[in-house]
């Protein structure tokens, strides 16, 4: 990369950008990515490919190094300085990302159950899916959105291969960004891209209407919704969320006015903001909440990894009373 692109594009993109060329990995963390599923005997071939992707596995890490980036800052050091330091650190083999997240990780972690729900609610409703293990790759998204494109193609590419090589042929995805990277983008790159692409809220309400399932919580509660904006305005799923909530009895569901919800959503200033301009992620935060708060709602649902980190975050600055679940962990309460 050229001194003047770099000088251009933020740190924090280039720096995931590297993560995820070096380590598969959005965070840059050493895991097992397969620890989540470790006791869900999930099958390697199936009709339907469950992609975990490294959202809901890696945000506890990642939501632990903007807290250590916030500290840096106040301390004088940038982005660029901090990248540096554990670059170098990386050249005489020690692995100063890794042993920075692990150290800083959230021991309350409410995104790795999001996945294990979404098997568990899969199978509910009568769904058998498999899923890769540590031979799942990381989808590549955010070197798509961050201009990235050469090397988001051949990335693509290179999945591909990976997919074919197990036959999957479809593909139920549960992080909206690499729902829509493997829906809509690997097809720009890939000659004969085949693989059928589906959110699980989609085939969530389509199982809850064939099934007749009727989910239902143990106590009633009025609950709002925050559309992502990789699920509302990339996917084009605003809908099915709310099928999906008015469908659980106990629930109610008390919505914005129609410019702040749906396509139209006020974003939340996460899935990427926080890592480039933290203060301005965190005021767009502050209104978002505020915007969700009028509804009287004591439950904020939403389902994506970064939202859940960033409302989470903001309602506690706030000291709301208010909680924030992904719908998926919802529902499978709900199904019980």
């Amino acid at each position: 990369m050229s001194k003047s692109l770099k000088d251009v594009i933020p740190v924090g993109h280039i720096y995931i950008k590297d993560n995820i060329l070096e380590k598969d990995s959005l965070a840059g963390v050493s895991e097992s990515k397969a620890l989540w599923a470790k006791d869900l005997n999930l099958p390697k071939k199936a009709e339907y490919t469950f992609f975990a992707a490294c959202g809901y596995q890696h945000m506890k890490y990642v939501e632990g190094m903007m807290g250590a980036l916030k500290s840096a800052s106040k301390m004088g050091m940038g982005m660029g300085k901090v990248v540096g330091i554990s670059k170098a650190f990386g050249k005489v083999g020690v692995d100063l990302t890794g042993i920075t997240a692990k150290i800083t990780a959230s021991k309350d972690d409410p995104y790795t159950p999001v996945l294990i729900s979404a098997i568990s609610v899969l199978r509910k409703l009568g769904l058998d899916v498999g899923y890769l293990h540590e031979e799942e790759p990381c989808c590549g998204s955010p070197m798509y959105y961050a201009g990235f494109e050469d090397d988001y193609a051949e990335h693509s590419r290179k999945n591909y291969e990976i997919f074919e090589s197990f036959g999957v042929k479809k593909l139920i995805g549960l992080v909206p960004a690499c729902t829509a990277s493997l829906r809509d983008y690997y097809p720009k790159y890939i000659e004969g891209y085949d693989l059928e692409v589906q959110h699980v809220l989609e085939v969530v309400v389509q199982k809850l209407k064939k099934t007749g399932v009727k989910p239902k919580v143990k106590e009633n509660v009025k609950v709002t919704y925050h559309d992502p904006c990789q699920l509302s305005r990339y996917l084009e799923l605003t809908d099915e969320p709310r099928e999906i909530l008015k469908s659980i009895e106990g629930i109610e569901l008390a919505d914005l006015d129609p410019e702040q919800c749906g396509k139209w959503s006020t974003c939340c200033g996460g899935g990427g903001l926080e890592a480039t301009h933290p203060e301005l992620a965190e005021r767009v935060g502050v209104r978002r909440v505020e915007e969700l708060l009028e509804t009287g709602a004591s439950v904020i649902v939403s389902n994506c990894p970064a939202c859940e980190m960033q409302l989470t975050k903001v309602t506690k600055k706030l000291n709301a009373n208010v909680k924030v679940i992904d719908l998926v962990r919802l529902l499978d309460e709900s199904l019980e």
